[in-house]
């Protein structure tokens, strides 16, 4: 049972880095980084802002 919970929040905390990583990595596309994958520079900058744990 304690197994099963470290086991879901590693998976948490591993699910909260990830997202922390490609935010800061949108942050540092360049505009036209962001023109190829669709995403305008107002909008990256909103997901960039998000909290690292909200979606």
């Amino acid at each position: 049972m304690a197994a099963a919970r470290l086991i879901g929040l590693w998976r948490m905390v591993s699910l909260w880095q990830r997202k922390r990583s490609t935010r800061r990595a949108l942050r540092d596309l360049t505009d036209t980084e962001l023109l190829d994958i669709g995403v305008s520079r107002a909008d990256a900058r909103k997901e960039v802002a998000k909290s690292f744990f909200w979606d």
